[in-house]
């Protein structure tokens, strides 16, 4: 074990099976809490596809928007010089320039200056040029999706994906059970460091100007920075909780979406596609690649369209004070297994 707790879920012909192990919270408990096959998790960058990449898809479908349209026409903001040429491809496949994250928070007080400071921050890098995996872009197409709906970005999640499948406890902002929610830090202490040591990214904040820190370990609350503090826990990069029945649940319908296998065809990246990531893992003379997503609170689901099947895992690799193992070296060995477990 090498998180507090896991629990891995799988859809295999849209038969779905469910284990958990560990704790779901430990720290500074005398009587750890056992981790459960029902457990909510904090989904963290998971909502860039399950909310906003998926709500593009069906805005697609509904021909509202294009993949190639420009950011400008959306969002009047981006009528720049140095950005009118970024469209939604760009952002989606992280190749649109932004800087990586900033603390938003701190230099923002509401959701529209923080979307200004977005519009109006230079480039970091040249549009086009390389991947740079960006917050900053997923929640401008949070911004886009509102615009094209005119309704805020939960209702427009809720109409454009989440309502219309049987889900129990996907929702943003808070666990649909708290009594049952697995913890992640303690309070804001990764950004805060980042903000303290600019590494690894370069920003101009600081963390003394912000005086809202929280220290307290984080359960049924959103772990991102910018997502709590700016967004109410709703943003379209960060904010949705759920456990793994519901997640398998979205894994199943992206297998039946018509527009999946074309957000994840090839593109310039070899692992990173239209808000997907992919992995291919080799089993005995089958190379199969997995489509899907990471999270930083350690959580995962990668699907199989070749072998109808889908897999997530959702860990609390947070939840401690010691170093934390990468969500993609955790995810790597569930991969294997499940692929072997398709053979």
């Amino acid at each position: 074990m090498s998180s507090p707790g896991v629990v891995i879920g799988t859809s295999i012909s849209g038969a779905h099976e469910i284990s958990a192990n560990g704790y779901r919270n430990s720290l500074d408990l005398n009587h750890p809490l056992e981790m459960k096959q029902s457990t909510n998790f904090d989904l963290a960058s998971l909502t860039k596809i399950i909310a906003t990449t998926s709500s593009v898809m069906a805005l697609v479908e509904e021909g509202l928007l294009g993949v190639d349209d420009f950011v400008s026409k959306f969002l009047p903001t981006w009528k720049t010089s140095e950005k009118q040429a970024i469209t939604l491809r760009h952002l989606l496949q992280h190749r649109a320039g932004l800087l990586e994250w900033q603390p938003l928070y701190i230099s923002a007080s509401e959701p529209d200056s923080a979307h200004t400071l977005i519009a109006t921050t230079p480039i970091r890098y040249g549009i086009d040029q390389a991947r740079h995996y960006s917050d900053l872009g997923f929640i401008t197409l949070g911004k886009v999706i509102t615009t094209v709906t005119e309704k805020n970005l939960i209702e427009s999640i809720d109409e454009l994906v989440l309502s219309k499948l049987p889900l129990s406890s996907m929702q943003f902002a808070t666990a649909k059970d708290m009594d049952n929610v697995a913890a992640t830090s303690r309070g804001d202490r990764f950004e805060k460091a980042m903000v303290e040591s600019k590494f690894p990214y370069p920003v101009i904040e600081n963390a003394q100007d912000f005086d809202r820190w929280r220290t307290h370990i984080l359960s049924g609350e959103v772990n991102d920075g910018n997502a709590f503090h700016l967004f109410a826990g709703a943003s379209s990069h960060a904010g949705l909780f759920s456990n793994t029945e519901d997640l398998l649940v979205y894994c199943d319908s992206l297998l039946n979406s018509q527009h999946f296998e074309y957000f994840t065809a090839d593109g310039v990246d070899i692992d990173f596609h239209l808000g997907f990531m992919s992995w291919t893992d080799t089993y005995g003379t089958c190379a199969a690649r997995f489509y899907g997503h990471t999270g930083f609170t350690g959580v995962a689901l990668v699907v199989s369209p070749a072998h109808e099947s889908a897999m997530t895992m959702l860990t609390n690799r947070l939840h401690t004070d010691l170093e934390i193992i990468p969500t993609q070296a955790l995810l790597m060995p569930y991969i294997k297994e499940f692929h072997a477990k398709l053979h």
